[in-house]
């Protein structure tokens, strides 16, 4: 896994929901920015999808969803384990020969880190997630 940081300190995750695909120097940006700002361990790219517009409603009944915008999700290392440890038991033979690709434990990280349900800041501002971010520290 790549989780780094102690366990006593809030971690984020930013998901930026762009108009158009970000270039590696634009994301590059973002991270810079709001790793000065708070405890970032990921800043990714991600599809603003019929889904995700429809969770993010319901969790934020005030905002108009559209791209591009951001959200800031506090890294849950209790959910990971849980949910790495469900993908386990689905694969308890490969678990057993040690044999599960290390992209299975990526996606299960990835989806439980940009659950969107556990949001807990949408914004189209960019200044608003670096605020958020210092207040947190």
């Amino acid at each position: 896994m790549f989780l780094k940081k102690k366990d006593t300190e809030d971690i984020f995750c930013i998901a930026v929901f762009p108009e158009k695909e970000l270039t590696f120097e634009e994301l590059d940006e973002y991270s810079d920015r709001f790793e000065e700002a708070g405890n970032i361990e990921v800043v990714s790219e991600v599809n603003l999808s019929e889904r995700n517009i429809e969770i993010l409603s319901k969790r934020f009944p005030e905002a108009e969803i559209s791209s591009p915008s951001f959200a800031v999700l506090k890294l849950d290392r209790d959910r990971i384990k849980e949910e790495t440890k469900k993908m386990e038991r689905k694969f308890k033979w490969k678990k057993l020969f040690n044999s599960i690709p290390h992209e299975e434990y990526l996606i299960v990280e990835t989806k439980t880190m940009f659950d969107f349900r556990y949001a807990l800041l949408y914004t189209r501002d960019v200044e608003k997630v670096v605020t958020f971010l210092e207040k947190q520290n």
